[in-house]
């Protein structure tokens, strides 16, 4: 059952956010010199491998009992696979800061599917009012300019909000699996994953002829093992914690990092819509929580 949010749930919360926000810039890198769908097996095996070893070290217990795996089975499908071919192919046509504000549309998703489907997650108007202030924050800093851009396809766009509904799903399913550690589910949904993806890669995209620059390289590691391994150890931690529709709230901390990313590392500029916007989605998380 989620427990009150706690600072550290917070804490956690952000560095997802911070993971993530990094993930979009890393996609657009990557597809370069591969595919979506190297995109995604790279990503799935290289967070499979690690999540697995970290079992191994951890002598952790996988889930028991056939009602556990078909759920686990389900999020693989839902919370992976689906959304890291998505978001990939999605990024071949649109910019990745127009991916992240599309994954904003989560949090209204998590608190409808929530409501209706999680056994302990109830909404409330503040709930409702904490994401309007927080998705006003997006729309200020993002809005004017990503969504009237002259390469935004319609199609490549909701197949990234296809995909953060994915990611909702499978979290709401994650909250109706019984004694889990994070490490546990983790792997094993990334485990279930790679089982499928594995021979799909294999045969279609024969890796053994590929020559992967290093700038790709670098990106898909990236992308395996920090914004998807470790990423996902936090995603299940403040499920089981704190539930679904708190984690939700990630998908308005995506952008702002961002925000800080492109300032810190691309030489961009902080405008007073950002810092406005930084503002409103701190506001909004801050009000929202349990």
């Amino acid at each position: 059952m989620p427990q009150q949010t706690s600072r550290t749930d917070y804490i956690v919360l952000f560095a997802l956010g911070a993971l993530w926000g990094s993930s979009f810039g890393a996609i657009k890198i990557a597809l370069h010199g591969v595919t979506p769908l190297t995109v995604m097996s790279a990503r799935i095996l290289l967070a499979g491998g690690a999540l697995l070893l970290l079992t191994f070290v951890r002598k952790t217990q996988f889930p028991r009992g056939a009602q556990n795996w078909i759920k686990i089975f389900w999020m693989a499908i839902l919370g992976t696979l689906m959304p890291f071919y998505l978001v990939p192919w999605g990024q071949l046509q649109i910019d990745s800061s127009l991916a992240a504000i599309l994954m904003a549309v989560n949090p209204i998703f998590a608190l409808i599917l929530g409501h209706f489907f999680s056994e302990n997650e109830h909404f409330s108007l503040r709930q409702l009012l904490a994401m309007a202030i927080s998705f006003t924050g997006i729309l200020l800093v993002f809005g004017e300019n990503a969504l009237s851009e002259s390469n935004g396809n319609i199609i490549a766009q909701s197949a990234v909000i296809l995909a953060g509904i994915g990611y909702v799903i499978s979290g709401v399913i994650a909250t109706r699996i019984k004694g889990v550690t994070a490490d546990s589910i983790s792997a094993s949904i990334f485990i279930c994953a790679s089982i499928i993806v594995l021979p799909l890669w294999l045969i279609i995209e024969q890796p053994w002829n590929m020559h992967l620059e290093t700038e790709s390289l670098l990106a898909l590691t990236h992308l395996g093992l920090v914004s998807t391994g470790m990423a996902f150890l936090m995603r299940y931690y403040i499920i089981l914690r704190a539930g679904a529709v708190f984690l939700s709230y990630v998908a308005f901390i995506i952008p702002m990092f961002g925000i800080l990313f492109g300032v810190l590392f691309l030489g961009e500029t902080l405008s007073s819509n950002t810092l406005g916007a930084v503002i409103l989605i701190l506001s909004g998380v801050y009000l929202g929580r349990k």
